[in-house]
């Protein structure tokens, strides 16, 4: 039920409101300033520079992700396919930062069809790299530039899975108390049959020895086409996730909690009403040597009350939020771990109202090239 309203635990819908306007707001005044930052340590550039250099990186990944059990909120299918990234530029340093302009292709193809569904996109950009913390890029770029891969109320497996890069912009800045990275992803171009869409999305955590603070908070926008009919209207979304937490590591064991609120706010303008929901949000995670496990639990209303009618062209995360309760377990090992080389078997359990849905996952990823960077899987 769609205008279904359940209590909220921060008080009236009014204070939910205000309290996400201005979380978003102080977290994009956090962007703009570092956007200053960066603007001022990019005119250094114009200062005598190294001679350019060539640089190279090519990712590939390879996923299998059987589904199996209930299919009301995905369908039980299996994605079976491989992903190849290779990116050339040029790179130098000035001033202690280091700039790069890289290029490249992103070929996903499916596994058993032959050359049917294969998919090839574009990658281009300009990034940053400042001796204090603070990185940003611009373009066409992975997900893998990311400090911390987003959570799946933002993007699900299947957006990991198939589409790789982030198109738009981002910032960042890390240091040994913690982090903040703010990004656009635009990720649809107006045009007569395609909607303009986009998010905004900020998140940060701060570090004081074994106690953790953070949250995400996100504005996501769904414009008509240039050619819309008088049934196709706007749709705003916002997201905030606050949370306090503990993370700890010794003899062999690392592991996290995060406590806090996930809370939504969705409207369609063809409709004048708001339509808030909120609820508890539980993660944790323990690593023992090559074991892994995680528990994500949501418990509060329909966080996305829009996916029935819009689905993944509004809502990118995973479709188990538009139940009133999603809990999510996997374990998983990680069979090869190298520099190079991350090979990953896991079993998923979702569990959501009247839904129990069991993925078998066996992921491969393999990073090569200039920046050393150790392959990543989303867990």
């Amino acid at each position: 039920d769609q205008t279904e309203r359940p209590a909220l635990p921060l008080g009236s819908g009014c204070h939910l409101r205000l309290s996400q306007m201005n979380a978003m707001k102080k977290l994009m005044r956090g962007a703009a300033v570092m956007t200053a930052a960066l603007a001022a340590n990019l005119c250094t550039v114009a200062q005598e520079a190294a001679k350019p250099s060539f640089w190279w990186d090519v990712d590939f990944s390879t996923v299998f992700d059987n589904r199996e059990g209930d299919s009301k909120y995905t369908d039980t299918r299996t994605y079976f396919q491989t992903q190849l990234a290779p990116e050339i530029g040029a790179q130098f340093k000035s001033a202690g930062a280091t700039h790069r302009i890289a290029g490249g292709a992103v070929w996903t193809q499916p596994i058993g069809s032959e050359w049917d569904g294969h998919r090839i996109s574009p990658t281009l950009y300009y990034r940053y790299e400042g001796h204090r913390g603070l990185s940003a890029s611009i373009g066409m770029f992975g997900r893998n530039q990311l400090i911390r891969p987003l959570p799946n109320y933002i993007w699900s497996d299947s957006v990991y899975y198939c589409q790789r890069n982030i198109r738009g912009a981002m910032i960042q800045y890390q240091s040994d108390r913690g982090f903040f990275e703010a990004l656009l992803d635009w990720r649809g171009m107006q045009s007569r049959s395609r909607r303009e869409a986009f998010n905004i999305i900020a998140q940060g955590e701060w570090r004081h020895r074994s106690f953790t603070a953070g949250g995400l908070a996100m504005m996501n926008h769904l414009a008509r086409s240039a050619e819309a009919t008088d049934d196709q209207h706007v749709v705003d979304n916002f997201i905030v996730n606050p949370y306090v937490g503990y993370r700890g590591a010794g003899n062999n064991i690392a592991g996290h909690i995060h406590l806090g609120m996930l809370a939504s706010l969705s409207r369609d303008r063809g409709e004048s009403a708001w339509i808030e929901r909120a609820g508890l949000w539980l993660e944790g995670a323990v690593a023992w040597r090559w074991l892994e496990a995680k528990n994500t639990l949501y418990a509060g209303g329909k966080l996305f009350p829009l996916y029935s009618r819009y689905g993944s062209l509004l809502e990118q995360g995973e479709p188990y939020y538009a139940s009133k309760w999603y809990d999510r377990l996997s374990l998983a090992a990680n069979l090869v771990s190298t520099s190079r080389v991350a090979l990953k078997a896991s079993v998923d359990f979702n569990l959501a109202k009247n839904n129990f849905t069991f993925y078998q996952r066996l992921l491969l990823s393999v990073s090569l090239g200039s920046s050393g960077r150790r392959p990543r899987i989303v867990f």
